[in-house]
Parts: C-alpha cells; sequence; structure tokens
C-alpha cells in the first residue's frame, strides 16, 4: 500500500512537467528562426571614455549612469530606449534651458528631478550630454 501511494507522488509531478518538456523543441525552433530573419539593426556608440572628458563631465557622466541611462540608454542592441536616447544633437536643437527644465520638472513619462539633483550636478549632466553622440540605423 505504501510503495502505491509513493508511486502516485511521483506521478503528479511528471504529469505537470511531460507537457513543459515537449514545447521546449518547438519554442527553441521558433527562435532559431527568428534569430535568422534578417532584422533592422540598431548601432549603439559606446560611452566616450573617461579620459576624454574634463572633471565636471566625468561627474555628469557618472550621474547620468547612474539616474538616466535606465531610461536613455538600450541595454542592448535589441533592445529599445524607454525615453529618447539624449545626446548633443538633442541639447542642441532644444537648448540647454529647456533640457534644464525638463530634468528639473520631468514630463508625463519623466519623473522630475529637482528634489534629487543640485543645480550643478544639472549642469555636469547637460555638459555629459553635450559629449554624446548617438546615431541609429532605423
Amino acid at each position: 500500500m505504501r510503495a502505491a501511494l509513493k508511486h502516485r507522488r511521483l506521478i503528479g509531478p511528471v504529469v505537470l512537467i511531460v507537457p513543459l518538456l515537449l514545447t521546449l523543441p518547438a519554442q527553441n525552433g521558433a527562435r532559431a528562426e527568428q534569430q535568422a530573419a534578417p532584422k533592422a539593426t540598431r548601432t549603439i556608440v559606446p560611452l566616450p571614455p573617461s579620459r576624454s572628458l574634463s572633471a565636471s563631465q566625468l561627474a555628469g557622466k557618472k550621474l547620468f549612469v547612474q539616474r538616466c541611462s535606465v531610461c536613455h540608454l538600450p541595454g542592448l542592441p535589441s533592445y529599445s530606449t524607454y525615453g529618447p536616447p539624449l545626446d548633443g544633437k538633442l541639447v542642441a536643437s532644444r537648448g540647454e534651458a529647456a533640457i534644464r527644465e525638463l530634468i528639473l520638472h520631468g514630463s508625463a513619462r519623466m519623473p522630475g528631478w529637482q528634489y534629487a539633483l543640485k543645480p550643478e550636478e544639472i549642469n555636469e549632466i547637460i555638459g555629459y550630454l553635450q559629449t554624446l553622440n548617438f546615431t541609429t540605423n532605423e
């Protein structure tokens, strides 16, 4: 009788696992087909080396990586950013004052940093953004 109970205890997990295992080859085959299909690739321009930055820009880079990169830099070439990629062209087109206001007060999708960042830190971030040059092939 005890042997029958042990057998039943083993059958339950096996019944649950077998259907999952049967779907794995199909999923891997679909992934292989997706990877084989040609896609438009994004070119990620690496961040400028720290040696080429001034002390203020280096401080801005540190703040940007800590506070902004989660939304404004893609993690991998296949990812898209939550917010727009920030670079010198964006700062030049909108103006430093507009970027400063956006950092301070945020937008519908971005938090404002007026209570977390000092004005000098915002200036450092803007100075660092001016050194960036992102180009995408989309």
